[in-house]
């Protein structure tokens, strides 16, 4: 995929999954790069990428195409791009983006035919990739003899990084040979589900006991049983107990409700001589 402009940052090549790359050839349903797929088992971080025709979708030769990626947490991303023909290269690579904000790379789809491949990395640390940049350069990532060599020096290097710190995921489409028959009307872009907030709870209960006990419960002027009892359903905000009962003086006390929880009025009576 030639990136010929971006709206965020595409750097260098380099080399990533390359135990997958005498796989990657064959157009199969399912890529083979799932071996290094959601190595994080907190499901509380999560990274997206998707294209905007959708998994599996075919592009030719000369098609614009966006790759959307997000993460759910700050962090430094890398997308890996593994060509049909076996090339690899760093789309992006340690940027540091926001949580829930979806960034967006344009580009076109150039030659050969074959299956592509799209690998984002997320991880709240930078993942040490110095040892792949070399392996890169020097051609070696090509030998098939040594991809599990290598990716043992892959693992190796990525626990540096503790797993809870990074994840992955990946997506694919296919580029045909030749030009497409009939242009494809454009599909909306699929987007992840935002978490929605929690409803905050607006109602308390309050608590009311006395010594002796037996007297009549007023909640903002409105009489609500003898103590002790436990009020119900009491919206925040300020209020006011009253308790009455004969031969005591009469006990009121204001109080602000704020939270969710039991809110305790104890009141011992003074006896009228």
């Amino acid at each position: 995929m030639q990136m010929s402009r971006f709206k965020w940052i595409i750097l260098g090549l380099v080399l990533l999954a390359v135990a997958v790359l005498p796989q990657v050839g064959a157009a199969a349903d399912e890529p083979p790069v799932r071996l290094l797929i959601n190595p994080n088992p907190n499901p509380q971080f999560k990274a997206d990428i998707w294209v905007d025709r959708g998994q599996g979708s075919t592009y030719y030769p000369g098609d614009p195409i966006n790759v959307y990626y997000r993460v759910n947490r700050d962090s430094y991303v890398y997308i890996l791009d593994i060509l049909p023909s076996g090339q690899l290269s760093w789309l992006v690579r340690d940027t540091w983006v926001r949580a829930d904000r979806t960034y967006t790379l344009s580009g076109t789809v150039e030659p050969p035919s074959g299956v592509e491949y799209l690998i984002v990395f997320a991880s709240t640390q930078k993942l040490p990739l110095p040892y792949l940049e070399e392996s890169a350069r020097s051609g070696r990532v090509y030998i098939q003899g040594e991809a599990d060599i290598v990716l043992g020096k892959i693992q190796a290097k990525i626990k540096i990084v503790p797993q809870q710190s990074w994840v992955s995921a990946y997506t694919y489409f296919y580029v045909g040979g030749g030009f497409p028959p009939v242009p494809q009307p454009p599909v909306p872009v699929p987007q992840p589900p935002v978490p929605q907030p929690q409803p905050i709870p607006q109602y308390g209960a309050v608590n009311v006991s006395s010594y002796p006990s037996g007297a009549t419960v007023y909640l903002d002027g409105v009489e609500r049983g003898r103590t002790p009892t436990l009020l119900q359903s009491v919206p925040f905000g300020s209020h006011e107990v009253t308790l009455v009962l004969p031969g005591y003086y009469t006990f009121t006390r204001r109080f602000e409700l704020n939270y969710a929880h039991t809110y305790y009025v104890s009141a011992s009576l003074q006896r009228i001589p």
